[in-house]
């Protein structure tokens, strides 16, 4: 973390230039952000897509590496810059996505993009400003409307897939009111590499997103609710690969948020917000119940914003979280998997913002008292120059995962032994980076401090535990992305280099290459083409059926899908789509296969 200084000697000697530099990263600050860069996907990128599901749609982006096991519905994780599933910080509207109960991570089978108007994905530590889950980057979706909307749109195709969805959208000058319902289904295909079981997929989402302008003051409200049925294959000894068998598994979320802010033009804008998750994962065994896990966070904020003058700005935030975990099986002679437990948490963040011109200087440290283990501090710096051509940009920091509820005390038979005695995990990194209108490139390297080995042997427990390794794991690596047109033509893509090792291996399910690129071309007034290529090169997992692990290459794969949209009516249209186009026959996660080409079709209608 030496090249700061120097950083800040090159921003003095860079001449300065007629432009004012712009906040261009909205929520990766409370403030906005010039000194970091965000991946955004906005109406027109969303509406490209055959489906909402969220990892269809974000497969390939920059620094983002998506695992998904086996067919839609299966467990799928994403990874940030080479670090673990829940070192990614996934919110919705303003409240937390990850799952207290299961490793905090957000599994991205249950996300629908339905009704969302914009996804910004930045990498690099935001612990300084918005907490544990945040140590490898901020992934945020938005859904507040921009215009007028009431549709429906039906779809369905292969493997018995079908999905419909109504999305009402009405926006005034005092605030707005936006409400998503969708159902979907589809019967599935086999995941395991022999048999011909189909492991079906059931989603169903009721969305409402308010907000209401009153003097200076904004009331604002978000509920959700999200409840899914995803069949799949147990993994026996000895090989501990996917096999043809009867396994069911439920999942139910709800979130809230009540929020009321002042928003006018004085020095001092607070707001006052509410959240809360609640996180409940059922899992069935040939008709039986064998395991019930429920989670719970409700987070109360007070963040404060003050402007005395154009060039000084800063943020205090106050924050109070409480997580809950609750898990219910069956006792074995092995031990007694019921159990309660609970997490408390007092924080206070600050940010602070310098801006003359052409340049920026920002400054954020966080630090959270927890009751049940060590507390935690963070803390990120950046600048920025705009230039004729672009911005410059440099951030250092920190970041702070907390031990999960799974890891401390989680406990299956046979299989896993909590460890109350954990320490957080910590990171640090540098980036430095080019941001320009059509073209940005991001360099970054960071390490990891305490990871957290969730499936080592533990001979003094007779089983498998978590641990703190004694290792440090490092990863380098390049982002790039390109927008533009070309006859007519409107392109986007992106490349992802990533190097992550651990003890001089390669950290599993993270692709050294991977890339992206889109395309969409208006062939007529009424007829539009969409495509999405995303390449994925090789990349290593665990084959458990001997100890210790070996490991496996995993196939690299090109994954294309394709949309065809016709306008039939001013309010009516119509599209033809196809998944895996290429039919590429992969996996992302080892003895997991994933599905062959698929056709779909739909229609959309604007009430």
């Amino acid at each position: 973390m030496r090249c700061l200084p120097a950083l800040c000697v090159a921003a003095a000697c860079l001449p300065a230039v007629g432009t004012e530099l712009e906040t261009v990263v909205v929520h990766a600050s409370r403030l906005g952000s010039a000194d970091q860069h965000a991946v955004t996907l906005d109406e027109r990128d969303l509406e490209a897509q055959p489906t909402r599901r969220a990892d269809d749609a974000l497969r390939g982006l920059p620094g983002l590496a998506l695992a998904r096991s086996g067919n839609v519905g299966g467990l799928t994780q994403a990874r940030v810059r080479g670090a673990e599933a829940n070192h990614l910080l996934v919110m919705l509207d303003g409240i937390e996505l990850n799952n207290p109960a299961t490793g905090g991570a957000v599994d991205f089978a249950h996300l629908s993009l339905a009704g969302t108007t914009r996804v910004e994905l930045v990498g690099g530590p935001q612990s300084a400003v918005w907490g544990s889950d945040a140590l490898a980057g901020l992934l945020y979706i938005d859904t507040t409307p921009t215009r007028d909307v009431t549709r429906l749109d039906l779809s369905g195709g292969g493997h018995a897939t079908r999905n419909a969805a109504l999305n009402f959208a009405k926006v005034g000058q005092r605030g707005h009111v936006a409400a998503v319902a969708s159902q979907f289904a589809t019967g599935g295909s086999n995941i395991a590499r022999h048999g011909d079981e189909e492991d079906g997929y059931r989603n169903s989402l009721l969305h409402l997103n308010t907000a209401h302008r009153i003097g200076a003051f904004t009331l604002s409200a978000i509920a959700r609710a999200v409840n899914a049925r995803s069949e799949y294959d147990p993994t026996p000894f000895p090989t501990y690969l996917p096999t043809d068998g009867d396994r069911l598994g439920r999942t139910e979320r709800r979130y809230l948020k009540l929020q009321v802010s002042r928003e006018d033009t004085g020095v001092w804008q607070p707001s006052l917000a509410i959240t809360s998750a609640w996180c409940q994962d059922l899992a069935f065994a040939d008709g039986e119940r064998l395991a019930n896990v429920t989670g719970e966070r409700q987070t109360l904020t007070f963040a404060n914003e003050f402007a005395p003058s154009d060039a000084h700005r800063l943020a205090v935030t106050v924050e109070r979280e409480r997580q809950r975990f609750r898990q219910r099986a069956a006792a074995t002679p092995f031990g007694n998997p019921n159990q309660r437990s609970r997490v408390v948490a007092d924080s206070v963040a600050l940010e602070y913002q310098f801006r003359a011109g052409n340049a920026m200087a920002s400054l954020a440290a966080r630090f959270d008292a927890n009751d049940a283990f060590g507390n935690a501090r963070a803390w990120r710096a950046g600048i920025a120059w705009q230039r004729e051509r672009g911005r410059l940009f440099a951030n250092v920091g920190t970041g702070v995962k907390n031990p999960s509820f799974i890891e401390r005390f989680g406990y299956f038979a046979d299989a896993f032994i909590g460890n109350p005695a954990l320490r957080p995990e910590t990171s640090r990194e540098v980036e430095l980076g080019f941001a320009a209108e059509q073209f940005s490139i991001s360099f970054f390297a960071s390490e990891l401090d305490d990871e957290i080995a969730g499936f080592v042997f533990a001979p003094e427990a007779g089983g498998f535990t978590a641990r703190n390794r004694r290792d440090t794991s490092r990863r380098r690596g390049v982002e790039a992305s390109w927008r533009g047109e070309w006859r007519g033509l409107a392109l986007a893509a992106h490349y992802t280099f990533l190097r992550a090792k651990e003890a001089g291996k390669d950290e599993v399910r993270r692709p050294r290459h991977q890339g992206r690129v889109d395309a969409t071309a208006d062939l007529t007034k009424s007829l539009r083409l969409s495509a999405s290529v995303a390449a994925i090169g090789e990349r290593e997992d665990d084959d458990f059926s001997s100890f210790p692990a070996i490991r496996h290459t995993l196939d690299s794969y090109v994954l294309a899908r394709l949309r065809l949209e016709l306008a039939l009516a001013p309010r009516a249209s119509a599209w033809l789509g196809l998944e895996n186009a290429f039919d590429a026959d992969y996996e992302d996660v080892l003895g997991y296969r994933s599905p062959g080409v698929q056709a779909l079709a739909g229609v959309s209608f604007d009430l």
